[in-house]
């Protein structure tokens, strides 16, 4: 019988958590939020997709890699309007984020990879991995949110039937339904798409431009509840565990590739030019 190696990093010992140190492992930090997801998708939707996306990559991958509980508080100010969505400050979340890859460097770890699964935390994660390293700068740490990766794109994109995924949306809904498909209560998804868009206020959450009019958007969030009804922006109706698998597959294959790439990837130091010549 073949073992499977414990990736989850809370599930070890210190000793072997130090082991894995030894070794170079890389760590990946899932962040996420706890927050609605219209009325047919539970609160952890976030949290349940970005750690599933973190586990299967490390299982897949060849370098040693762990991954860290999530990071399950998100900054949810615009979402409030809706009951259940947890806030937390926007400096708490960074501070909060560093104590963590401060601890993994503490402990000997050089590569940290932040995998992000809610939309708010975007700027913040980007924040955390660039103070990471002008403390560390023995430590590569980076950051991305999990619908950026390319393969990801290209997949949902080749099967998508809703013209905005935002939210709720049929790629969150398909995720999970891939997932925990008893959680979903597709009884109660829904189509809710406003039309406020023009060519600089516009995004997608894998890319895809409304129209040939679009240019590149701004960056611009309204309080949700301004221009969705339910929760949910785009249509939760399209969603579908085929196409969630496809999703996940997708963002596993392409995960774990970037696991490896990081493996290998030269930490370079800098050089003070303020000294002397």
């Amino acid at each position: 019988m073949t073992h499977t190696p414990e990736v989850r990093y809370a599930k070890l010992t210190w000793p072997e958590i130090q082991s894995y140190a030894q070794r170079d492992a890389l760590v990946i930090v899932p962040t996420a939020a706890v927050e609605e997801h219209g009325h047919h998708l539970p609160l952890d939707t976030d949290v349940l997709i970005g750690e599933t996306i973190a586990l299967r990559a490390a299982r897949r991958a060849g370098h040693p890699t762990l991954v860290m509980p999530p990071q399950w508080v998100g900054f949810e100010a615009h979402h409030m309007d809706f009951p259940g969505t947890i806030d937390v400050d926007w400096d708490i979340f960074v501070r909060y984020a560093l104590c963590v890859t401060r601890s993994l460097a503490r402990h000997g770890f050089k590569r940290i990879l932040i995998l992000n699964s809610h939309g708010s935390n975007r700027p913040l994660i980007e924040i955390v991995a660039r103070q990471t390293v002008i403390e560390h700068p023995d430590v590569l740490c980076a950051a991305l949110s999990w619908w950026e990766l390319e393969d990801v794109q290209k997949a949902f994109n080749a099967v998508r039937e809703s013209e905005i995924t935002s939210h709720g949306c049929e790629l969150e809904t398909s995720a999970y339904l891939a997932i925990e498909p008893e959680r979903v209560q597709m009884d109660k998804a829904v189509r809710d798409i406003d039309d406020g868009g023009s060519p600089h206020f516009w995004s997608d959450l894998v890319g895809k431009r409304p129209n040939d009019d679009a240019k590149n958007p701004v960056k611009y969030m309204e309080i949700w509840s301004a221009h969705s009804r339910t929760g949910v922006r785009g249509d939760a109706t399209k969603g579908t565990a085929a196409k969630g698998e496809a999703v996940l597959d997708a963002a596993e294959r392409e995960l774990a590739e970037l696991i490896e790439e990081i493996a290998v990837r030269p930490i370079r130091s800098g050089k003070d030019h303020h000294e002397p010549a």
